[in-house]
């Protein structure tokens, strides 16, 4: 049974302290213990992991520091890899601090989506795959039927419908028309709110 999540940002504690012993594993077989800000990025964690690297055995065997990314275990008792280094580590919700450094594998960019897919709709994509609701499946079903006609349309004058699909002509507003134009005071809009104060119904007005 995976362990209950906390609403902190390391389990059992609500906040991080200012500096913290983060354990760093590395894939030529080294664990480096490195103190951090808990407000670092992971780039800057990676940058002085791999720093402090250089002191340890094996470190030759080690490719680029770029060539990988960070994996770690959440407090939802998930394995996550972290693609975005812009992140915090006391943005992370570790399940303990440590941090395993692999090379990505599979589609970077998808696994990227799925990711914000996932927190858009507040679970995993994997797991809402398993979702047999049939008001949930209904959705997918019309949703997607509506983007393979927007693509069935997009498709049908090609090249030029793609093309305006990458690069978008920025239009101009029309110009309002003449029996509403003449109703504005300078060509400016004035809004008027009436607030009704209680208990004696007093009135303020404000003008915008």
């Amino acid at each position: 049974m995976p362990p209950r999540p906390s609403s902190g940002e390391l389990w059992g504690m609500h906040l991080m302290p200012p500096k913290i012993l983060v354990e760093c594993l590395l894939p030529n077989g080294m664990i480096v213990t490195l103190e951090c800000l808990r407000e670092a990025t992971l780039l800057n964690i990676k940058h002085e992991l791999f720093k402090e690297a250089r002191k340890y055995p094996l470190y030759q065997l080690l490719q680029d520091e770029s060539s990988y990314i960070f994996v770690s275990v959440t407090q939802e008792a998930e394995r996550e890899e972290f693609f975005d280094e812009t992140r915090r580590l006391c943005d992370l919700r570790l399940f303990q601090p440590f941090l395993k450094v692999i090379e990505p594998v599979g589609n970077r960019e998808e696994k990227i989506l799925n990711r914000e897919i996932g927190f858009a709709i507040g679970m995993p994509v994997c797991e809402f795959d398993l979702v047999k609701d049939p008001e949930v499946q209904d959705f997918r079903r019309n949703i997607l039927n509506v983007c393979k006609e927007a693509v069935e349309l997009r498709d049908a004058n090609a090249p030029h419908s793609r093309a305006l699909y990458v690069c978008p002509p920025n239009i101009e507003s029309s110009d309002l028309p003449k029996h509403i134009y003449n109703k504005l005071d300078k060509g400016q809009i004035i809004v008027v709110i009436w607030v009704i104060v209680s208990p004696n119904n007093d009135k303020q007005k404000y003008t915008l």
